[in-house]
């Protein structure tokens, strides 16, 4: 046997990836994953779950602060009071700046214009063209928020953690969603899980209190069909790249 200090044993050496090799399952999970929106009507193992969260639990933050927390709803009455309490909250929303379901120029299409160009100054990612959709879609009630999934998992955010805790939250998702995937499952981000720290009433049945508060939800299940046959197209984006004092830009 190998002494415990000496060189790395073979299971820990790292390999020589040559150039044109094969994804590895690492990189296979991270490339195939996809955004599901519909699911089976079963529910997730428990021990899955945990198995996911385990994971997370390792994702990187800065300085090792770990900004998170996880709440786990899988009851079906609660999801969808939260359901309900999301949508109404859209609602109230679309009632106040969706001006494209109305004639421009009519008195409410000013109202409502000009309550979104506000709204959206002062918080343009909130309110970009995507979710501004989405608000509207939620508030007529012909997209579901949580999607109808089994298991929801809040993502709760130490407001006090190092430099930026959103990023971390980011790191410790992808490590969920990516993981969920490997395991056979599908995930999709819910920001307007958000809404739900403006109530009392849910903060205290959830558990959130200062200085947490709910970031991100990551619903859970079994995905219908094969999401992975799923062609998302892909920015290919410009690289920068410095080496042997030169500078060179790749695509």
């Amino acid at each position: 046997m190998a002494d415990s200090a000496g060189p790395m044993s073979a299971r820990e050496e790292r390999r020589e990836v040559p150039p044109g090799a094969a994804w590895n399952a690492v990189e296979d999970a991270f490339l195939k994953r996809r955004s599901v929106r519909k699911f089976k009507d079963k529910q997730v193992p428990e021990h899955l779950i945990r198995r996911i969260l385990e994971v997370a639990r390792f994702s990187a933050s800065q300085g090792n602060c770990q900004p998170w927390k996880f709440v786990v709803v899988r009851d079906r009455a609660m999801l969808d009071e939260m359901e309900q309490y999301v949508a109404g909250m859209c609602t109230m929303l679309r009632e106040q700046i969706d001006y494209m379901s109305l004639e421009k120029g009519a008195p409410e299409w000013e109202q409502r214009w000009n309550t979104a160009q506000m709204l959206q100054k002062a918080d343009p990612n909130k309110l970009h063209p995507i979710p501004f959709g989405a608000i509207a879609l939620i508030g007529a009630g012909r997209l579901a928020v949580f999607h109808n999934a089994p298991t929801v998992i809040l993502l709760l955010k130490d407001v006090r953690g190092v430099g930026l805790p959103d990023v971390d939250i980011g790191i410790c998702g992808t490590s969920i969603t990516v993981t969920a995937h490997s395991l056979g499952l599908g995930t999709c981000w819910v920001g307007f899980a958000q809404s739900l720290n403006q109530d009392p009433g849910w903060c205290e049945r959830l558990g959130v209190k200062h200085p947490y508060e709910i970031s991100q939800a990551i619903v859970v299940g079994y995905p219908v069909g094969n999401p992975t046959r799923n062609y998302v197209d892909r920015e290919t984006h410009e690289i920068v790249w410095f080496e042997d004092g030169k500078k060179r830009v790749e695509y």
